[in-house]
């Protein structure tokens, strides 16, 4: 079993080393543990939903939002420990890579369910299809402001997608991951280290 992390081998050159050992500390980071196993509960729940003919809810608000927390819970735990780590280098920065080592690890496994999926059962993308056909004629209830020929538009385009092609995925994974940056600029300024303002202070270097 390989040792953990800790301060000095986080901070050591890694001049030198082989491809197979900054590989070995890379996938030491809290982040890749973190985001790794949030993933794999989002790939085991897409795989339930699946095999119980429940396709429909991931695509419900409940399961979006039940994703959405088990992500945030994943990048404040390893924030918190790469932070206990890194000490007063997790700044910014550093902060913001860490929720985004996590968000593409999550996400990545996310949408390898997809294609697992869509690639064991050819019928799946065209029910996923009509969900969402289902679910923008609901949505469509509630607006106004479009008018028909506008309704139609965006159902004939629903119509024309490929859920499980190459495009489709790579393109809902550079979505998400793009869409979950945008609020990790703010969470890294809550998780990176900020310093006390008694620090300098008690610093014994500074001491009359």
């Amino acid at each position: 079993m390989s040792e953990p992390l800790d301060n000095s081998t986080v901070n050591q050159s890694q001049k030198g080393l082989t491809f197979s050992e900054k590989a070995r500390l890379f996938f030491q980071l809290p982040s890749i543990f973190h985001g790794t196993l949030i993933g794999l509960v989002l790939l085991a729940a897409k795989v339930v939903f699946y095999l119980t003919q429940n396709w429909a809810f991931v695509f419900e608000s409940p399961y979006m939002f039940f994703s959405f927390t088990l992500l945030v819970y994943a990048i404040f735990m390893a924030s918190r420990a790469e932070k206990n780590i890194l000490a007063q280098e997790f700044r910014f920065g550093k902060a913001f890579f860490t929720g985004f080592r996590v968000v593409v690890v999550a996400i990545t496994l996310s949408i390898l369910a997809d294609a697992l999926l869509y690639e064991m059962d050819h019928d799946l993308p065209s029910q996923t299809i009509q969900i969402q056909i289902e679910k923008s004629v609901e949505a469509f209830k509630q607006v106004s402001f479009m008018s028909a020929e506008e309704k139609d538009k965006v159902i004939e385009e629903l119509k024309k997608q490929k859920p499980g092609s190459f495009s489709a995925l790579i393109g809902g994974w550079i979505g998400k991951v793009l869409a979950n940056s945008f609020w990790l600029l703010i969470t890294s300024l809550f998780f990176r280290y900020r310093p006390n303002r008694n620090e300098w202070l008690n610093d014994t270097q500074n001491e009359g």
